[in-house]
């Protein structure tokens, strides 16, 4: 047997929006969103790693918790009422840029979070949001990466041997991206490096000893400056 919408729309029951509420409930699964929501700006924050953090991102982590638990508490179980949902939230845009692909899954976290307080499946919602963050605290904290770094080094004449000495010294591998004069003469050369568990500190103060070299700067590829 085919269903057609008329069908569906006919079998369901359009006076019902959803299954009855009281305000105990409402006020129930808007409070453990609003703590999940706490745990997650929590976590949000322990774990960034970024340059630039946004309080008001994290916030709207709490209000995305909130709001998705109003909505699936407003469609519950009604087919007709789920279906226009989809419809009038299909028009919506996120048109905040995300600069970080976490962020989006922070954003995702919260959203989930809040549609399984809406049809209160609280255990699942604080088994899972405990667990999530758990492994986000772990991975961001015990796991070490030796990530790359970019040096930008402003010198007049180098010996390059002593350069690649130093560079060999304290980095895991080095590559040169680039190299530039401008019109004063001073030169300047663009060095990707992988560098050795605490020898950052060592490596600066190394290419800085140099003769002739005038200025040292390193960046992370998160944007983390030293000089």
């Amino acid at each position: 047997m085919v269903l057609t919408f008329r069908d569906i729309f006919s079998s369901a029951n359009l006076s019902t929006f959803g299954t009855p509420l009281t305000v105990a409930d409402i006020v129930i699964a808007l409070l453990f969103s609003f703590v999940t929501g706490l745990y997650i700006f929590y976590i949000y924050k322990k774990t960034y790693s970024g340059v630039l953090y946004s309080r008001s991102f994290n916030i709207a982590l709490i209000m995305s918790t909130m709001v998705a638990s109003v909505i699936m508490m407003a469609i519950g179980g009604n087919l007709a009422l789920s279906l226009g949902m989809v419809g009038a939230l299909s028009i919506i845009r996120f048109r905040t840029p995300v600069k970080d692909s976490k962020d989006l899954t922070f954003l995702f976290w919260a959203i989930s979070a809040g549609i399984v307080n809406g049809i209160r499946f609280y255990k699942l919602s604080l088994v899972s949001s405990i667990v999530i963050g758990a492994v986000l605290i772990i991975l961001s904290k015990k796991i070490v990466i030796n990530k790359p770094y970019v040096l930008i080094l402003k010198y007049l004449n180098i010996d390059d041997n002593k350069l690649e000495s130093v560079l060999r010294k304290h980095c895991i591998s080095f590559e040169v991206r680039s190299t530039a004069l401008d019109e004063s003469g001073t030169n300047e050369k663009t060095i990707e490096v992988k560098i050795k568990d605490k020898e950052a500190s060592a490596l600066l103060k190394g290419l800085k000893a140099i003769k002739s070299v005038k200025k040292v700067m390193m960046f992370s590829h998160t944007g983390e400056l030293s000089e």
